[in-house]
């Protein structure tokens, strides 16, 4: 037992929340070595035990690692559903515990079972354990994030009123989160060496390279990528934590081995709170940024929705720039287009971020059409009243007038298209060096991870990008955004060769003879209500101007309101972005629904499958396949019960299903009752009238459901007559040669290939042939092949959609009339990368 008391507190540091987090880090170490699994109550001993004669195994409290033995709750072990810890309580692993700790006459008292979770030293086993606890470089070296003082300009933004100031941005991350030492420490003298406890002055959160003059990197800090003894230390945690003891996060490199220990003994349940509290703390949150793909990965895995979600925003909107590139790279390039160097966050059968990469990219380049297209205007202002409204509806009359008049118009609409086109088109050039402060914020966020040395400027990169790569970017967008703010500017533009408020002023002359010799009349009630603004009935330039500014300002906003320090709170993820300025990180549905369907916090189990009902039946199968009947006739009651035939007054009063049910596939053969099986007609009919809620009158009465138009045919009704007599069945199925609807609804069911179709068929054309004369063409059959789609009100079968009077012809660059459609999706992608 170790003698030091806690907290012992550092000499020489005068930052209480180091000297805390060193406290806390000795303790936690102190504490798992002292277990005494003796003292606990449970009736399992789990122990794991470590590799002798390592003189690389000591600790921070300069004691060396020994075997570590813990008592548990079986009950606790089997509840937490792991098919791992679960197969090592059989009895063949029960008894190779026992052996191997030579336990097999006398186990200690109170205990039933003994788990072994020491790592295997050799085998497939241990590889993939090796692979998946083997460190990301952002891991080992996120230690430096307690070490690294970012610029001031991160916290009060570049000097512009859109930037918001970000609380912490500008913080080096707390010791209590990225302090603690590797549990096989290399350094000898923790207690008494200050230096590796401070924070102190390092280039960024980057590996070093003596090429470059970078050795900010301690030696014990140069961490193995796998150690056995951190290995086994977290199993020692995951143990612990189940057993209810706080679990001690200090560090990436523990919050990452912790995580893959927990997921491959299939518990992540016991460590989701601490990673995500470890994760989502801020300004710890720049690990999200600066490492998204490991972000990604440990969500994924753990399901941790809001990490998920903030790490796939800014993978995608990355990628998006690479796909938008007019010959994209068939490989992942090693860095982005920001000089960020790429990790890998797993394989997929249907990668999530490449889909959605390529749906942000078409929906982008969807916006460009939009903008770059006549109706743009129509679009952009969706208020009723507005001046660009008012223009169509002042061109339209005049030419209904006379295309004399028209022509002003025309040039006017052409000019105000083509202005704004010109508009986009600018917003394409390259950065300017006039954009020093916004420069001087990005190049801020990116010395975190890009060494000086490396680092070129953001201005250069940008400028490199291709047109349709900008897009991708919010550069773009800022520039849009600034680009219509100038009135005076504006209405000075040329137009082939006239400036636009010459342009105004010739129209509404136009406007104003037209008026004046009753070439064109104005309902001024109606037009002042729905278009006219201000005095002037003409078209008014500043007002226009206005409302245009106003509507590009609302679509750019959507794009780049991340750079206004706001948190991402699409989902109430309430991560904040501090490091990701350059990127469009506004994703919509469309590029989220390739996410798993817990990742929006919508998780009801389906797995994100939506289809309707199967209507319950008790008739079965037809036959292998598809087909089945559904029973949807009155069920046939000798007894007077529902459905009973013959009355006035049939009802289905009591069924609660789709399909009531008529008789059993249980039954024997002779139980179906074959020789009753007829077609209903006449008054027979009746009870299916009564489903259908019409009058209780045989076909061609009140109650007739003809088919309208092409392509509908009578629903196909089959009734089992059993308990009826021959003469019953003669006089209340015995069709007339008037009965057509009877025949058509014969000849449309079953399919041919259909086995029981074919019997029922050959029983009922024997029974018509025997019933009937000169019935004309032979019945097809009676039986439903499916399902019938129904409707409360028509029991019609349609073979064709010839009502669907939809003739729009939705493509990517159209635009949907609705106030979003910048922005809008169907929302028919499939959740989880397939």
């Amino acid at each position: 037992m170790s003698t030091t008391t806690f907290p012992f507190g550092l000499a020489g540091v005068n930052d209480q929340p180091t000297t805390n987090a060193a406290d806390s880090h000795i303790y936690e170490i102190q504490s798992i070595m002292d277990e005494n699994c003796m003292n606990n109550s449970g009736n399992v001993l789990a122990i794991v035990t470590f590799p002798s004669g390592n003189v690389a195994n000591r600790s921070c409290v300069l004691r060396p690692w020994t075997d570590l033995q813990l008592r548990m709750n079986h009950e606790k072990l089997m509840s937490l559903g792991s098919s791992k810890i679960r197969d090592m309580f059989s009895p063949r692993c029960q008894e190779r515990f026992r052996r191997r700790h030579n336990m097999q006459q006398n186990l200690p008292p109170g205990i039933d079972y003994i788990l072994d979770f020491t790592p295997p030293t050799e085998g497939s086993e241990l590889a993939d354990l090796t692979a998946a606890l083997w460190l990301p470089r952002m891991v080992k070296l996120w230690f430096l994030a307690g070490h690294y003082q970012p610029d001031d300009i991160l916290k009060d933004g570049p000097g512009v009123s859109i930037f918001a100031r970000r609380p912490l941005a500008e913080k080096a991350v707390g010791a209590i989160l990225a302090m603690g030492h590797d549990d096989a420490c290399k350094s000898l003298d923790c207690l008494t060496d200050l230096t590796s406890w401070q924070v102190g002055d390092v280039p960024g959160i980057v590996d070093e390279d003596p090429a470059q003059g970078l050795n900010h990197i301690p030696e014990f800090r140069k961490v193995d990528d796998y150690c056995r003894i951190r290995h086994r230390v977290a199993i020692m945690r995951v143990l612990r934590a189940i057993s209810g003891h706080s679990l001690l996060l200090n560090s990436a490199v523990r919050m990452w081995t912790v995580a893959q220990v927990a997921i491959y003994l299939e518990v992540p349940q016991v460590v989701v709170d601490p990673v995500t509290q470890w994760l989502m703390a801020p300004p710890n949150t720049k690990f999200i940024e600066i490492c998204p793909e490991k972000a990604f990965q440990l969500a994924l895995a753990l399901k941790i929705p809001s990490v998920l979600q903030a790490a796939f925003r800014i993978l995608v909107s990355e990628f998006a720039v690479d796909y938008a590139a007019s010959t994209p790279s068939p490989r992942r390039a090693p860095v982005t287009w920001a000089q960020r160097k790429r990790d890998d966050y797993g394989d997929f059968p249907s990668d999530p971020v490449d889909y959605a990469s390529r749906a942000f990219v078409e929906r982008m380049l969807g916006v460009l059409e939009a903008l770059r297209s006549d109706d743009v205007f129509t679009k952009l202002f969706t208020k009723q009243k507005g001046q660009w409204k008012k223009l169509q509806y002042l061109g339209g009359l005049l030419r209904n007038a006379d295309l004399n008049y028209a022509a002003a118009y025309y040039k006017l609409r052409a000019a105000l298209l083509g202005l704004f086109r010109l508009m986009i088109d600018q917003a394409f050039t390259d950065i300017g060096a006039q954009e020093t402060q916004k420069l001087s914020f990005i190049e801020a966020q990116r010395k975190h991870y890009i060494p000086d040395k490396e680092r070129k400027p953001i201005i250069e990169l940008y400028n490199r990008l291709e047109p349709k790569q900008r897009l991708m970017t919010p550069f773009f967008w800022e520039k849009l955004r600034s680009a219509a703010t100038d009135e005076n500017a504006y209405g000075m533009q040329s137009w082939e060769g006239r400036r636009l408020n010459l342009l105004v002023g010739d129209f509404n002359r136009v406007v104003e003879d037209a008026l004046k010799y009753e070439e064109i009349s104005i309902d001024m009630e109606s037009f002042c209500q729905n278009y006219h603004k201000g005095w002037h009935v003409g078209f008014e330039l500043t007002y226009f101007h206005e409302e245009m500014c106003a509507a590009v300002r609302d679509l750019c906003g959507q794009f780049i309101s991340t750079t206004k320090g706001r948190v991402d709170s699409s989902n109430d993820s309430c991560i904040p972005f501090f490091l990701s300025d350059h990127l469009i990180l506004n994703l919509d549905e469309g590029e989220l629904n390739f996410l798993p369907i817990w990742a929006d916090g919508l998780d009801d189990g389906s797995g994100g499958v939506f289809q309707e009902v199967i209507p319950p039946t008790d008739m079965g199968p037809s036959e292998p396949g598809p087909a089945y009947h559904t029973g949807w006739t009155a069920k046939t009651d000798t007894e007077g019960g529902r459905g009973t035939q013959g009355g006035d007054t049939d009802t289905l009063d009591g069924y609660h299903s789709y399909a009531p049910t008529m008789v059993s596939m249980t039954d024997s053969v002779d139980g179906l009752g074959m020789e009753g099986l007829e077609i209903m007609s006449g008054t027979a009919a009746r009870s299916l009238d009564a489903q259908q809620s019409t009058t209780t009158e045989g076909y061609g009465g009140k109650g007739d459901h003809k088919g309208k138009g092409k392509g509908k045919e009578k629903v196909v009704v089959v009734a089992m007559t059993e308990g009826m007599s021959e003469t019953d069945v003669s006089e209340a199925f015995t069709p007339s040669d008037d009965d057509v609807e009877f025949y058509d609804a014969m000849y449309h069911h079953p399919a041919g290939h259909q086995a029981q179709g074919r019997a029922i068929e050959d029983y009922v054309l024997g029974s018509v042939e025997s019933s009937v004369s000169g019935a004309g063409e032979t019945p097809a059959g009676t039986t439903t092949t499916g399902p019938p789609e129904t409707d409360d009100s028509d029991f019609m079968l349609l073979e064709g959609d010839e009502n669907d009077t939809d003739d729009s012809d939705d493509t990517i660059g159209d635009i949907d009339d609705d106030d979003n459609f910048f922005l809008s999706d169907d929302g028919n992608s499939n959740r989880g990368g397939g």
